[in-house]
């Protein structure tokens, strides 16, 4: 079965999402993204010929999409996901973990290690198209499923080169935890993880922190799932996390993302750990807010990892500005690129 593939958006920046696979007379939309900051384009939903879309997470750069789309096209997602779809709109399971038929063509998911309910995608057409949405190999929380072999890799190369390890990530946020903090985070990813670390680290230093109703909320919404769907040993300390009486004045605060300048948080200071939109890149540079990572991505090594495991012979870099340099670390010299 031949297969085409066309990357919409995504290809060659941090842009939204929007990947066209066509098979066996059939085209599928992987993921509908919205753009991430004002000015961005999301022009790749005009004049868009599909038969369905698979959506797989939330994050506005793979869902924001979906508003521009018409109602009446088919769309799939897991139930965590379809929360966030706009109010009304009619959508069809994807398994959390499984196989499923789309259109008639094969697909496999399973848990990308990113956040609530996010799915890696793998289409049984052409020896296997793999598409990892946004994933990563080293959450506390969230577990990383292996895939079955495939011939197409379609990778989430957001940090491009980047191969700081995790352990290390946390270690230099914990020494800028020595000032009133706010740590604006989106609510289903890196809230979850980071809330259970925070609480560990504060009560290790005696500091007082407090979390947002948006991230209890998700917290609450993460217990109520499979427990399959999280890491094992988790769910004592979030359950005492979430009893737990908390000032109301407290030295760091977890919120969810808002778009949240300075001025919002006088007394405290923001502290970013991950994509800075252009507007939050000046406020860096200009000295007003600080940044330091907190991996949800996969970083160079690890992608090296997934296209052995995948035993990938033709790859893609997604969501980066280094695309030849990616493919030149990637790709061995019997393999190419799409």
């Amino acid at each position: 079965m031949s297969v085409r593939i066309e990357v919409l958006s995504g290809l060659g920046e941090k842009a939204p999402a929007a990947i066209l696979v066509e098979a066996a007379g059939k085209r599928l939309l992987l993921d509908a993204g919205g753009a991430l900051h004002p000015g961005q384009s999301s022009e790749w939903a005009k004049r868009l010929d599909v038969d369905a879309v698979l959506i797989t997470h939330d994050h506005v750069d793979h869902i924001g999409g979906v508003a521009a789309l018409p109602a009446e096209l088919p769309l799939y997602c897991t139930p965590p996901v379809a929360a966030a779809l706009p109010h009304g709109r009619d959508w069809r399971p994807l398994p959390e973990r499984g196989q499923c038929r789309v259109t008639g063509i094969p697909v496999t998911t399973g848990q990308a290690g990113h956040s609530l309910g996010g799915v890696w995608l793998h289409l049984g057409i052409a020896d296997g198209v793999f598409y990892s949405g946004d994933a990563c190999l080293e959450s506390l929380l969230f577990p990383f499923d292996e895939p079955p072999p495939a011939r197409v890799a379609l990778l989430d190369a957001s940090y491009g080169v980047y191969d700081t390890p995790q352990v290390q990530c946390r270690e230099a946020i914990l020494q800028r935890l020595t000032e009133p903090r706010v740590l604006p985070v989106p609510v289903s990813g890196r809230a979850l993880e980071m809330a259970l670390w925070l609480d560990a680290q504060a009560a290790r230093l005696g500091m007082t922190w407090n979390l947002d109703d948006a991230c209890r909320e998700a917290l609450e919404a993460l217990v109520r799932l499979s427990p399959e769907l999280r890491r094992e040993g988790h769910d004592a300390a979030i359950r005492r996390l979430l009893d737990a009486s908390r000032t109301a004045s407290p030295m760091l605060w977890l919120v969810a993302d808002r778009d949240d300048d300075p001025v919002d948080w006088p007394g405290h200071r923001l502290l970013h750990t991950g994509y800075l939109t252009p507007r939050r890149q000046r406020q860096r540079v200009d000295g007003e807010t600080d940044w330091q990572r907190w991996n949800v991505h996969l970083r160079l090594s690890h992608l090296r990892s997934l296209m052995g495991r995948l035993g990938a012979r033709e790859v893609t870099p997604l969501f980066t500005s280094v695309v030849d340099e990616m493919i030149e670390s990637l790709v061995p010299s019997s393999s190419t690129a799409l």
